[in-house]
């Protein structure tokens, strides 16, 4: 899949989305669209392997503090669910 990339600053604003942490604070994430099509696009197997590549992309694009690493996770799995709704019985 050829993702987006932005032609600016203008542009890349644009492609942040908001996130709802389990705390409810909201953070804005970039490229977030695109990374869930990618993540659904690799059809994994369990939950554990989505949380972390979805996790794992975030962070290429995102700075995450470590003390939020599970917070991130999980808010990631929650909207990967809500959009895709593929949320496997895993690990």
């Amino acid at each position: 899949m050829a993702s987006e990339k932005p032609c600016c600053a203008e542009a890349a604003a644009r492609m942040v989305k908001k996130l709802t942490l389990s705390n409810g604070f909201q953070v804005g994430i970039s490229n977030l669209e695109n990374i869930l099509k990618e993540v659904a696009d690799l059809k994994l197997a369990d939950n554990e392997a989505i949380k972390g590549e979805l996790f794992k992309r975030v962070k290429i694009y995102n700075y995450v503090g470590p003390a939020a690493d599970n917070d991130y996770a999980e808010a990631l799995l929650k909207e990967y669910k809500r959009q895709y709704g593929k949320i496997q019985v895993g690990r």
